[in-house]
């Protein structure tokens, strides 16, 4: 059995780290935070060039690697999910950053003591390949949840850009989950 999870805003509150860093390179506050991906309905950057450059070549390491956790120990509690795995099961990560963005997410979980069998990197070229490689996918990116084949388990972790979605099961928090078994022979209500 595969379990995939997705780093971004299930774990690492990207959105939010993004929004204080641009502020302080570009010296100035936003007039709203920054609650869904669409980063350049928030931004001045004229161009998803621009938007890129900034993600990936001048500040990586500060907005992938310097976030912080979605919530007060959920990568603690990943673990502890991880230590309980029945046999059998596998536990993925994956996330869709390029470039020097790689880096500073693999030293993001490291900082964390992040402890999962692979962590994969992709595109959204790939997201069928992505799919093929498990069995249940938590996640609260939209173009994942698009792209979901009938034969596969998807629980969607509840954000303001999803909530038009629906899944297996919708929770509010990674701790929700108290057990991956549980979860994958649907143990649990929908919320």
């Amino acid at each position: 059995m595969n379990i995939t999870i997705s780093i971004n805003e299930v774990l690492r509150n990207v959105l939010g780290k993004f929004q204080t860093v641009y502020e302080k390179y570009h010296e100035k506050e936003l007039e709203n935070d920054i609650v869904t991906p669409n980063l350049l309905d928030y931004v001045d950057f004229e161009t998803q060039e621009e938007l890129f450059d900034f993600l990936y070549e001048e500040a990586p390491m500060e907005i992938f690697g310097q976030a912080k956790e979605t919530e007060i120990n959920i990568i603690s509690h990943l673990v502890d999910l991880y230590k309980n795995l029945p046999n059998g099961y596998r536990l993925r990560l994956v996330s869709d950053d390029f470039g020097r963005g790689k880096a500073a997410t693999l030293w993001f979980l490291a900082k964390y003591g992040v402890v999962v069998d692979e962590i994969v990197f992709y595109s959204i070229k790939n997201l069928d390949y992505v799919w093929s490689l498990t069995d249940i996918f938590i996640t609260s990116d939209v173009d994942i949840i698009e792209s979901k084949p009938k034969d596969k388990k998807l629980v969607i972790l509840n954000k303001i850009y999803n909530e038009s979605f629906s899944g297996d099961l919708k929770i509010d928090s990674l701790k929700d989950v108290v057990s991956f078994e549980k979860l994958l022979n649907n143990e649990y209500e929908e919320k």
